[in-house]
């Protein structure tokens, strides 16, 4: 991702730390569904890991207007800069990465890949409800959402700038309310699942910007940012998903989830927002590995498959050891594709602008 080097010194280092534990959380999610890796008292809420791509994309909202609220998107210029920013952010790596699958991993055939070609370059496929398990659609429809999200967020920061605080507040409940409720409506009637729908998860991108809107007050807002309140808000939200999973309900559900995780996620974003720790804020290996984060992401794309072939090869059975070399691969892929792609096009970007 493209990375200024002034907003770096402003950003808060604590939202970076939330975007890499998302990260790393996704794909311990994936050794314990893939290889039924155990995480010991943690296995359930490892079992629910999918449920950090809410704090993705609530997240994301959240930095995009903390990054632009006091720009304004309405002119032209702003605008075409703001896409393309967007653009060479994402879709350089993306299509890449999809390439590479296509040609290495891809189990379609040309006539299919054709067909979907169109909705892969427009980012459409997360519209395709069944799409998901096509391709690499699976490990790359948050890019398709996200897209969406962006395509939409000059319209979201000029309506949130236009409303009155009580509006706001109203809104994020309304937002809240149809997150909470809709995956109760997919559970009765057994319609297509909605983890992968732009919607929805346009709904927490939108509520991220909105937290990021609301006037908090000073004394609120100094009572949240400590690193006990955070530590507090981790305990309840492993604990509340771990006991979920036990009494087994609505487990694989991950949509589900969200009365959880929507209110705490919520809350440790703030709280993460105001923490302010200079430890943090100069630890270049956060930095590096928040701004890496995308690809990371992406490299997961890839894991899963090299993991079937390299663990049977080399004999790796022990979990520990088969969760350590997970997250080195995935370190390693994410790493090179940062660098070798990434990095590149975002000095294309700056040369541009």
């Amino acid at each position: 991702m493209i990375i200024d080097k002034e907003k770096a010194k402003r950003r808060a280092a604590g939202l970076d730390l939330f975007r890499v534990v998302a990260a790393v959380m996704v794909l311990l999610f994936h050794c314990h569904i893939h290889h039924d890796n155990s995480f010991g008292l943690l296995t359930g809420f490892v079992s629910m890991g999918a449920v950090f791509m809410t704090a993705f994309f609530m997240l994301s909202g959240y930095v995009l207007f903390l990054t632009y609220k006091d720009k304004s998107l309405v002119q032209a210029p702003a605008l075409k800069k703001f896409y393309l920013k967007r653009i060479f952010g994402i879709f350089p790596l993306y299509l890449i990465v999809a390439v590479l699958f296509v040609v290495t991993l891809g189990q379609e055939s040309v006539s299919q890949n054709l067909v979907l070609l169109p909705v892969e370059l427009l980012g459409l496929q997360s519209v395709f409800s069944t799409l998901f398990p096509v391709s690499h659609n699976d490990g790359t429809w948050f890019i398709s959402c996200l897209l969406l999200a962006y395509l939409a967020f000059p319209l979201m920061q000029e309506a949130v700038k236009q409303m009155t605080t009580r509006t706001k507040w109203i809104a994020l409940a309304i937002c809240a309310a149809v997150l909470l409720w809709s995956p109760l409506v997919v559970h009765t009637f057994k319609t297509d699942s909605i983890y992968s729908n732009p919607f929805f998860r346009g709904l927490e991108f939108f509520i991220g910007v909105l937290l990021c809107s609301l006037p908090i007050r000073a004394g609120i807002a100094k009572v949240l940012a400590t690193w006990k309140v955070f530590v507090a808000e981790a305990v309840l939200l492993i604990a509340g998903i771990s006991i979920a999973v036990r009494l087994n309900v609505f487990v694989g559900n991950y949509m589900l989830y969200d009365w959880i995780v929507v209110p705490l996620f919520a809350c440790m974003i703030l709280t993460l927002a105001g923490i302010k720790s200079p430890r943090l804020q100069g630890a270049a290996i956060l930095r590096y590995a928040s701004a890496a984060s995308y690809a990371f992401f992406l490299a997961q794309v890839f894991n899963t498959q090299i993991e079937n072939w390299l663990f049977p090869l080399c004999g790796i059975q022990n979990n520990a050891l088969q969760i350590a070399v997970s997250v080195a691969l995935c370190v390693v892929i994410a790493v090179a594709l940062h660098e070798l792609i990434e990095k590149p096009c975002a000095k294309m970007l700056k040369k541009k602008l």
